[in-house]
C-alpha cells in the first residue's frame, strides 16, 4: 500500500535553532585554572583548601575530555595513601587502564608480560576500565603514604602495596613516608621503592624507625637528585654512626654515599640530628675536594637543638657559609639556662647572605624573688644576633614568658642596639610572637622596648599561640 503525502501550502518548516557558538580552548583552560589554583599541589597547615573547590574541579572533569584532561592534572596532583581498603582501590584502579591497554594491544584479553605472583584486578575495576583516555598515574606529583598503627610485626597494607605503587608512579616529585619501619619491609618492597622512587626532589620521613643511623643517611643517600629533605620524629634504635665511617672508602667507593649534589633545603626534629648534618658535611667536603660546586644549602630548619648537638649545628652552618640564605631554628629550655654554650659554639657571621632568622622556643622563666638583684633574660639571643653581618630581611622571635614580670626582663635594650647596625637597615619585618594570653600588656611592653622598629613600620607583635612550626 502506497501512502501520498500532499503538500501542505501554508506548511513553515522549523528551522534549528543557532548551534551553540564554539568556544576556544584557551577559555576552558582559564575556567579550570582559576578553580585548580586554589588547591595547592601539596597541602599542609600554611596552605589549606575548600574542599568545596576540589568538588568543583571534580565536576568540571565531567563534562567533556578536554575538561578531564585538564582537571585531573590538579585533582590527582597530591594523593594521601593511610589505610589497606583505600589503597587497594586505588592500586586496582590503576592496574585496571594497564588491563585495557594491554588486552587492547594483544587482541587476546590477557597481558603479554604478566608479572609471576602479580595481584589480578579484580573482575568489577577490569569491566569499568574499558576506557578511551590514558591513566593518571603519570599526574600523581605528590604521593603520601602512611602504615596503620599495629604490632610491629603484624602484616601491613604498605608491604604490599608498595611495589605495586613503585611500578605504576614513575613521575613522582615529592614523596612522604609515615610511620614506617624500614627494616620490616620486604626486601622485595624496600627494593623496588628505592629503584623507582630514587629520583624524587622532595622526601619527608615522618614517625619512621631505621635500625641505626648509619642505615638511615644510606637510605637517604639513594635519592641521587633530592632538593628538599625533612626529617620529622625519625628514630634509630643505635645513632652511633661515627664521622670515619661517613668517610671510609671500600675498593674506590664510599661506604655512605654523599647526599645528592642538588640538596638545598634540609628540616630535622626528632631525629638523629649530629649523624645527619656529619654525612651532609662530609658529602660537601668531599666534593669541594674534587673540585665539584652544587647548588649549596640555602635553607636549614632545625628543632629542638639542645647542647649535645650545639657543636655539630654550629659547624654545619660554617660549613654551608654563604649559601644559606634561611635560618629555622628550635632551642630546648637549656638554652635559657646555659645558652653561652649554644653562643659559642654558632656563630653567623660567615652566613653572608642569610635574609631570614626565625627562632622557636625562647622560653622565659619569672626571675627569683628572693633574688637581690633581677637579672636580664635572653641576653644569649642578644649575642647570637649581634655577629650578624648580612643584611637581614625577616626576624621572628616566638617567646614563651612566664608572667609580665619575667618578659619585661628581657634583654630588648641589647636588641635594640642590634636593629641599629647598618645590616638591619632593610629589614621588612620583625615579628615577636607571645605565646601567652595570661597576662595584659606583652605588646605594649615590646612596642616601648623596640620603639624604634615600631616607628619604622617594621616590626609585628603577635599574642597567643604560636601556629608555626619550625619544619
Amino acid at each position: 500500500m502506497a501512502i501520498t503525502l500532499k503538500p501542505q501550502p501554508n506548511l513553515v518548516i522549523a528551522c534549528p535553532p543557532d548551534p551553540l557558538p564554539h568556544l576556544p580552548p584557551e577559555l576552558h583552560l582559564h575556567i579550570i585554572e582559576t578553580i585548580a589554583e586554589r588547591i595547592p599541589f601539596s597541602p599542609n597547615q600554611d596552605q589549606l583548601y575548600d574542599p568545596i573547590d576540589l568538588a568543583t574541579l571534580c565536576a568540571c572533569s565531567l563534562v567533556c575530555k578536554l575538561w578531564l584532561n585538564t582537571a585531573r592534572a590538579r585533582i590527582w596532583s597530591s594523593t594521601r595513601l593511610s589505610g589497606r581498603l583505600r589503597s587497594m582501590a586505588l592500586i586496582d584502579l590503576l592496574e585496571a587502564y594497564v588491563c585495557t591497554y594491554d588486552s587492547i594491544a594483544s587482541g587476546d584479553g590477557h597481558r603479554e608480560n604478566d608479572i609471576p605472583g602479580r595481584a589480578r584486578v579484580h573482575e568489577m575495576a577490569c569491566s569499568l576500565a574499558r576506557l578511551s583516555i590514558p591513566s593518571f598515574a603519570a599526574r600523581i606529583m605528590y604521593l603520601s603514604i602512611r602504615e596503620t598503627r599495629g604490632n610491629p610485626w603484624d602484616p601491613k597494607w604498605l608491604d604490599n602495596a608498595l611495589p605495586y605503587l613503585a611500578a605504576h608512579l614513575k613521575g613522582l616529585h615529592s614523596l612522604e613516608i609515615e610511620r614506617v619501619t624500614w627494616e620490616y619491609l620486604s626486601s622485595h618492597s624496600r627494593t623496588t621503592c628505592l629503584e623507582s622512587f630514587r629520583r624524587v626532589k622532595e622526601l619527608v620521613l615522618r614517625g619512621c624507625s631505621f635500625h641505626t643511623a648509619a642505615d638511615l643517611c644510606e637510605f637517604l643517600a639513594e635519592f641521587d637528585k633530592l632538593e628538599v629533605l625533612t626529617l620529622d620524629g625519625v628514630h634509630c634504635m643505635r645513632s652511633d654512626a661515627p664521622r670515619w665511617y661517613l668517610d671510609a672508602w671500600v675498593d674506590g667507593k664510599k661506604c655512605v654515599s654523599p647526599p645528592s649534589n642538588a640538596l638545598r633545603a634540609v628540616g630535622m626534629r626528632g631525629a638523629p640530628m649530629d649523624t645527619v648534618l656529619e654525612w651532609i658535611m662530609s658529602g660537601i667536603e668531599y666534593r669541594k675536594g674534587i673540585g665539584m660546586r652544587g647548588v649549596g644549602i640555602t635553607s636549614a630548619k632545625l628543632g629542638g637543638v639542645g647542647i649535645a648537638e650545639a657543636e655539630v649545628v654550629g659547624r654545619f652552618l660554617r660549613e654551608v657559609g654563604e649559601s644559606l640564605s634561611e635560618l629555622r631554628v628550635g632551642f630546648d629550655q637549656s638554652f635559657v639556662e646555659r645558652g653561652d654554650a649554644f653562643t659559642d659554639q654558632i656563630d653567623l657571621g660567615r652566613n653572608s647572605t642569610l635574609r631570614e632568622l626565625h627562632v622557636f622556643g625562647l622560653v622565659v622563666p619569672s626571675p627569683d624573688p628572693t633574688a637581690e638583684r633581677e637579672e636580664t633574660s635572653l641576653t644569649q639571643l642578644t649575642s647570637l644576633l649581634s655577629p650578624i653581618q648580612s643584611p637581614m630581611e625577616v626576624l621572628s622571635l616566638a617567646m614563651y614568658p612566664a608572667d609580665i614580670r619575667a618578659f619585661s626582663m628581657v634583654d630588648f635594650d641589647g636588641m635594640a642596639r642590634v636593629f641599629e647596625k647598618r645590616e638591619w637597615a632593610g629589614v621588612e619585618e620583625v615579628r615577636v610572637v607571645i605565646s601567652n594570653k595570661g597576662e595584659c600588656g606583652f605588646g605594649r611592653v615590646v612596642k616601648q622596648r623596640l620603639s624604634k622598629l615600631d616607628e619604622r613600620g617594621v616590626l609585628r607583635v603577635n599574642v597567643g599561640f604560636d601556629e608555626r612550626e619550625v619544619i
